[in-house]
């Protein structure tokens, strides 16, 4: 089963996400905790049929909004976080992120590209992935209250 879904509008929900995403997640509650018996037409069986939302395929801003992550800044790469490569542009007061060359696989031509990148050869390794037990040390302090806000 596939889910799609555009929200529109001159704002984005920020927090207020959820108000678009609580029918989908009564759903699944639904699916996982009481399942649904449902009859299986090839088998002639009846079965409980349990479901769960495996991932999930957003932009940038949209990330942002799910897993409450920063994706403004100077330290947005939710992998490198405060070592992501970052340079600030003098006259567009933009910034541009570089760097990303070391998740390349070892001896990657593009690593040694100068011209066409940031006039630097990459030779940085990616960071470790991080762990379960590092990942929820991180995040189970995060409190977010959710709801529309008025």
């Amino acid at each position: 089963m596939t889910l799609s879904m555009m929200i529109s509008g001159p704002r984005q929900p920020r927090n207020d996400i959820d108000v678009y995403l609580s029918p989908m997640i009564e759903d699944l509650r639904l699916l996982w905790n009481d399942c649904i018996e449902v009859f299986d037409a090839y088998e002639k069986v009846n079965f409980n049929l349990r479901a769960l939302l495996f991932c999930t395929i957003n932009n940038f801003p949209a990330y942002g909004n799910l897993s409450g992550y920063s994706v403004k800044g100077y330290h947005v790469c939710p992998i490198c976080e405060e070592n992501t490569s970052y340079h600030q542009l003098k006259y567009g007061k933009k910034t541009r992120y570089i760097g990303h060359r070391k998740f390349l696989k070892c001896h990657h031509p593009y690593q040694r590209l100068k011209k066409a990148f940031n006039s630097c050869q990459e030779d940085r390794t990616a960071p470790p992935p991080l762990t379960g037990d590092k990942v929820y040390n991180r995040v189970s302090h995060v409190e977010v209250t959710y709801g529309k806000i008025v």
